[in-house]
């Protein structure tokens, strides 16, 4: 355990924190086009390496394991099978891919140039397609593992 100024650590923790720290410092320069893409795949990678340690210290259960399935390419690839499976039109599959994000309908109505009316009936039909009767719904419709 490492302690200062009145903080206590344990070295898995100290080595999530650098490892938050070197990507925080990678961001920048990958976005100003100084860094390729790998150091920053690098940084990240190692930087869920380190949580997962911590995490499986603390709970006996892994931090990506946890989060697998909220992950945006995750979240995106559910959104098209579910367009697929159930047969959404192009305008719904717009539409959930918004609701898959927590987004609401002001937000949805505004982003795709159209009226909340529209978002509602859209969002209404997405539901009775997919047999569902609110957002907790929809969420455990994307986190099924059957539908990868």
């Amino acid at each position: 355990m490492q302690q200062g100024k009145g903080v206590i650590m344990e070295p898995d923790e100290l080595l999530a924190l650098e490892a938050s720290a070197k990507l925080y410092q990678t961001i920048p320069d990958y976005l100003l086009e100084k860094k390729k893409k790998s150091s920053l795949e690098l940084a990240l990678l190692e930087l869920i390496d380190a949580l997962d340690v911590v995490e499986y210290r603390r709970s006996k259960e892994s931090f990506l394991q946890s989060i697998q399935y909220e992950i945006p390419y995750h979240r995106k690839r559910m959104v098209l099978k579910i367009v697929e499976k159930y047969g959404l039109t192009t305008q719904e599959g717009h539409v959930l891919r918004y609701l898959a994000n927590g987004r609401d309908v002001p937000y949805i109505a505004d982003k795709l140039v159209v009226s909340t009316n529209t978002v509602k009936t859209h969002k209404y039909s997405i539901y009775r397609k997919l047999g569902i009767h609110s957002s907790q719904q929809l969420e455990e419709l994307l986190s099924r593992k059957d539908l990868v």
